[in-house]
């Protein structure tokens, strides 16, 4: 079974790589900072090497820039969500492709995990009814969307649900449907569906050109929410699948954060699209797991990364397996997890 972790701890790294290797996991992924003394510890331990680095990041940009790339609610304020600017500014998408060019033709990595390749989740609060940008006003009209519809709908939408009461699903996969009464949100939806597929099209098409000495394709796979809420951030599984070698649903129990479950739900009930939920348990990591693998043609491509240190990591990761999964990942190793990563690695074939 593969088994790959995210990260590793910053002292002893030698060391550290020979233990995963010990307890069977076959990869590590490490952020696109990491040197490469620190990527040949890995390698020479036996472990494959993915990178990582977030999509459209404005981390590290002059402010006065930083703020013309931010994304635009539907009142044309600038909203900052995930360090993230708006996926569909040109200088953000090339300087992403740019990395992973870069990280692709090194011949460090076997691979790369895309991480926030979407729109602001409902995490970012107003950030969430983005982007009405000038450059999304024309790509919209290339791929053929009403970019005023969707711009007044969403607007109503986020006025509507400031006014509720009572919130407009039960459930994030019931929220799409819940939709129907503004139809410019449906629309807005598939917009951001379509820009997210358009990037990772472009990111394939990067690396397809990269083959190693030995003939071994690079590899490409993609940190996402799960599916209830990927398709409010414009992350369509059935679209990204024939893009992606590997499909990661991150699935944290109790962790809080953009794309965790906990801060997710929590900043969706608090926005009255869903009803509040409490704490989530193995089983729920499970349902999780296999509402990915209903939408998969392929399980070995399914390999949820869930939370590491987690008392209930062991239990959790059972749940994920017996749900589909067709390896599992983790998040994060650093210095003390060894025993969460020991209670991880007992588990399975």
């Amino acid at each position: 079974m593969f088994r790959r972790i995210f990260g590793l701890p910053a002292e002893n790294r030698a060391e550290a790589a020979r233990f995963l290797v010990e307890q069977g996991f076959q990869a590590v992924v490490v952020g696109a900072e990491e040197t490469p003394e620190s990527v040949r510890l890995a390698t020479d331990a036996g472990l494959a090497v993915w990178a990582c680095r977030a999509a459209f990041s404005v981390r590290g940009l002059p402010e006065a820039q930083q703020q013309d790339l931010l994304a635009r609610d539907p009142d044309g304020a600038p909203q900052r969500w995930f360090t993230s600017g708006c996926p569909n500014r040109r200088e953000l998408r090339e300087a992403h492709l740019a990395a992973i060019r870069h990280l692709a033709n090194s011949g460090a990595f076997a691979g790369f995990m895309l991480d926030g390749i979407r729109f602001a989740s409902p995490n970012a609060g107003d950030g969430f009814f983005t982007c009405f940008c000038d450059v999304c006003r024309s790509k919209a009209k290339v791929l053929g969307f009403d970019f005023e519809r969707i711009r007044h709908d969403v607007g109503a939408l986020r006025d509507d649900l400031g006014a509720r009461s009572e919130p407009l699903a039960q459930s994030p996969a019931e929220v799409p449907p819940a939709l129907e009464r503004w139809p410019g949100t449906a629309e807005w939806l598939r917009f951001r569906a379509a820009c997210v597929q358009e990037h990772v099209r472009e990111v394939r098409a990067a690396v397809d050109e990269v083959v190693d000495h030995t003939g071994t394709r690079f590899q490409l796979g993609a940190y996402l929410f799960t599916p209830g809420f990927a398709a409010l951030v414009g992350q369509q599984y059935d679209a990204l699948a024939p893009l992606l070698d590997v499909i990661s649903p991150m699935i944290y129990r109790t962790l809080e954060g953009d794309a965790c479950l906990v801060a997710e739900w929590g900043a969706s009930a608090h926005l009255k699209l869903v009803a509040p939920h409490g704490e989530f348990s193995p089983t729920d990591v499970g349902a999780e797991v296999a509402g990915a693998r209903a939408l998969l043609s392929s399980e070995e491509r399914l390999v949820p990364i869930l939370q590491l240190a987690d008392d209930l990591v062991a239990e959790t990761s059972r749940a994920a397996l017996a749900a589909g999964a067709g390896g599992l990942d983790y998040f994060s190793y650093r210095s003390g997890s060894e025993p969460y990563v020991v209670r991880a690695a007992g588990v399975g074939p």
